[in-house]
């Protein structure tokens, strides 16, 4: 199911800018059962996202409405993914946004993807990616310009591995291709700074919340790549896959998971 300004449909005018310059944002949510999970945390991105880029006019409620309409098409699904694309609209040729004032929405269901749940089950494992992530003044926004990510993937195609580790270009640690990227060592749990690279996910918000209550203190740092191999545990996170244990990266083994398994069960509670 497509909606497009909250009437069904099956096209973007060429004219879009977010197909012509990648001018927008955009947020991935997980459902259970017809129900959006965290939805407050993935508006209040959208609204802050669209807030960094200057976009104004977006119809809240019908996105809400739009978003709850799809999500519940899928209530015959235990789950499911709903993605909301907000575009600064249709102008002329040029950068400049001026005269754009009617923002194009696109609220869309996908299926929930089935390796996800085997992943979660017996963690995964990864490597060094060789493509590396731009400094940028919207690092940690979600907005469409993602060309480094897909050469990310298309690094990845190449190899018989689950997913990556991608640093920025000082070979900083970030992020994996889709996904926040967390460790422990004892009972600190370290994150990378993302003020320069990468995307803050609603996840690793959660993430972040909640584990000072299971007893982690949370470090959020700028490290060289060398770092994550000492660690004693590492997992990745996202709005639709949760939480999934890392079991190796390169050469090096994780034998535990005690972190990613407790902040799983409290954010499942």
């Amino acid at each position: 199911m497509i909606l497009l300004n909250g009437q069904l449909a099956d096209f973007l005018p060429i004219a879009d800018r977010g197909l012509q310059y990648g001018d927008g944002c955009y947020t991935t949510m997980l459902v259970n059962d017809g129900v959006v999970r965290s939805w407050s945390r993935h508006l209040a991105r959208l609204k802050a996202n669209t807030a960094k880029l200057g976009i104004d006019g977006v119809d809240w409620q019908q996105v809400a409405t739009s978003a709850e309409s799809v999500a519940f098409s899928q209530k015959h699904e235990s789950k499911s993914i709903v993605k909301i694309i907000v575009t600064r609209g249709s102008g002329g040729r040029g950068y400049s946004p001026k005269g754009c004032h009617t923002p194009n929405v696109v609220v869309s269901s996908h299926a929930y993807p089935s390796h996800y749940q085997q992943w979660k089950e017996q963690g995964i494992q990864m490597v060094m990616l060789n493509q590396r992530l731009g400094l940028s003044s919207l690092a940690g926004l979600k907005h469409l310009n993602r060309l480094e990510q897909v050469l990310i993937k298309q690094e990845l195609d190449t190899q018989d591995i689950d997913d990556g580790v991608v640093c920025d270009l000082n070979g900083k640690l970030v992020e994996a291709s889709a996904s926040n990227l967390f460790w422990r060592k004892g009972n600190a749990l370290f994150t990378p700074d993302l003020s320069l690279s990468g995307v803050e996910g609603t996840m690793r918000a959660e993430v972040i919340h909640a584990a000072p209550l299971e007893g982690f203190d949370v470090n959020i740092v700028t490290v060289d790549a060398d770092t994550i191999f000492s660690a004693d545990e590492v997992f990745i996170t996202n709005a639709v896959m949760g939480l999934v244990p890392v079991r190796c990266i390169e050469q090096t083994r994780y034998r535990s998971d005690a972190a990613c398994r407790a902040l799983t069960l409290r954010l499942n509670a």
